[in-house]
């Protein structure tokens, strides 16, 4: 369902979501039907009102109770609602409110069930406490705290089901942090013993990126490339430099990492948050003497199609010229960062723009315009 609204808005056309809007709803209603179903039994799910067991992926095996499958589910039927009231789809109007009813059994139940971490913050497993898992008397044989916590990066963003103070978001951050090694989460999939899943730290480092973590962005997003083979590929999982039993999993090379890899750049120049748009977001932390000029053409967003060009001009400065092919729908805001590469906003030509909390916000209604940094 996400996918699929995703798909819509990078295209401007909505008349697939509007061919497939029966598909949807039978999907929203089986997503309801896992819930009331699972009411009626006897599970920690049923009894928190989430949906039915199911298998969590990420490192955690089988049909259980579990919090991935509810998490995910819930940044599908926000995007579905939303859509389905720009567009008036009738049949779709459901999807608003069965997901504040999920999003509000999903947050009772996490006030039961986040968990202190010793290193001095709070997090939300994916396992409810009392899953025999965590009594395993082996601890090699006990989950980790980060295993498949991907569901929830996804959730947060693209999903953008919490606010950036949520405790939810706060504790998810500070997870990924301590778990770090070699600048990349650490055994956060199947392998739970020194050993990492390379493009799990793209989903981490978006997570950086869209919450204004620009440094662990960057340097997780490194930490990502660092682990690619000679051929520029990922294995799914790989053990760190140091682990002393040498496992890897998963395909070789795998193609959804390619996919992230392409998809961070995209953002680190164009990211979209909500109604948003924020530029070149991922430039800030980097190298100042890396001098070298960035072009997107054409690259599709939920507000148009979309020219950035980043050139590096005379005394060390920049010039951002953008250009946008605009939609029906015009973001809140567009914005760039007041520091780039260490050098200070100057001015912009073609458009209005002013300051607030260390951001240039530009008119939103002007469709090309050029920046400068001295």
């Amino acid at each position: 369902m996400f996918t699929l609204v995703r798909q819509c808005e990078l295209k401007q056309d909505w008349q697939l979501l509007r061919d497939f809007e029966p598909n949807v709803r039978h999907a929203v209603d089986f997503l309801k039907k896992l819930r009331d179903d699972a009411r009626s039994g006897d599970t920690v799910n049923g009894r928190y009102g989430l949906l039915a067991p199911g298998f969590a992926d990420g490192g955690i095996g089988g049909v259980r109770s579990e919090f991935t499958n509810t998490v995910w589910a819930l940044a599908g039927l926000k995007a579905v609602a939303a859509a389905a009231e720009r567009l008036n789809l009738s049949s779709l109007q459901l999807a608003r409110n069965f997901y504040s009813e999920l999003r509000s059994a999903f947050m009772a139940a996490v006030k039961q069930e986040m968990v202190h971490d010793p290193r001095g913050f709070d997090y939300l497993p994916m396992l409810p406490h009392d899953d025999p898992a965590w009594g395993e008397t082996d601890p090699w044989n006990r989950p980790r705290p980060q295993t498949a916590q991907w569901a929830l990066s996804h959730a947060i963003f693209p999903g953008i089901v919490f606010d950036k103070h949520d405790p939810i978001v706060c504790g998810h951050i500070a997870l990924m942090k301590a778990c770090t090694q070699e600048d990349v989460p650490a055994e956060t999939g199947w392998l739970w013993h020194e050993s990492v899943w390379n493009y799990n730290a793209s989903f981490a480092a978006h997570v950086y990126l869209w919450a204004g973590l620009y440094d662990w962005a960057h340097r997780t997003f490194r930490g990502f490339l660092n682990h690619a083979s000679p051929l520029y590929c990922w294995r799914e999982e790989q053990p760190l430099q140091h682990a002393l039993v040498s496992q890897d999993w998963g395909d070789m090379p795998h193609n959804w990492a390619s996919a992230e890899c392409i998809r961070y750049l995209r953002h680190m120049l164009v990211l979209e948050d909500g109604g948003r748009m924020r530029l070149l977001e991922g430039l800030i932390a980097a190298n100042p003497s890396e001098r070298f000029p960035f072009h997107l053409e054409r690259t599709p967003t939920r507000f148009g199609r979309v020219d950035v060009d980043l050139e590096p001009i005379a005394k060390g400065g920049w010039k951002l010229d953008f250009q946008i092919a605009a939609g029906p729908r015009r973001p809140t805001s567009v914005e760039v960062p007041y520091s780039l590469y260490g050098r200070r906003f100057d001015h912009v030509e073609g458009a209005n723009f002013r300051g607030e909390n260390h951001r240039i916000l530009i008119a939103p209604n002007v469709n090309e315009w050029t920046a400068f940094w001295a």
